[in-house]
């Protein structure tokens, strides 16, 4: 960015060629992170509790009397759907893929595809 305003400053390109080159920019940069972000936890299951992982806020835990349900809506989308102490329903989304399928074959949490 600091590049496309030193040469907007030098006013020798047209302010539409600096913005098409910054938004370019910024979208190469968006696309290398989110193409080489690394896999999150997003919650686990112990049996009795589940624990959701949060991005900025800490672990929430939930004490479920059944396990919870993975629900997969496309190819690599699915939800982990529970209901809570207060009978609430909760949906974690997750990414389907061949390491969580075997992960899920050691746990007695239900796949339910609803492709």
């Amino acid at each position: 960015m600091a590049l496309w305003m030193a040469i907007y400053i030098g006013g020798v390109v047209p302010i539409w060629v600096i913005a098409v080159g910054a938004l370019l920019t910024m979208a190469l940069m968006a696309a290398i992170v989110i193409k080489f972000r690394p896999k999150q936890l997003a919650a686990s299951w112990n049996g009795k509790q589940l624990e959701e992982r949060r991005l900025i806020l800490p672990p929430r835990t939930h004490i479920l009397s059944k396990p919870p349900k993975l629900l997969r809506y496309e190819e690599d989308i699915a939800a982990l759907q529970f209901r809570d102490e207060s009978n609430q329903l909760h949906e974690i989304y997750v990414v389907f893929d061949n390491d969580l399928e075997t992960t899920l074959k050691d746990t007695d949490v239900e796949t339910v595809d609803k492709r």
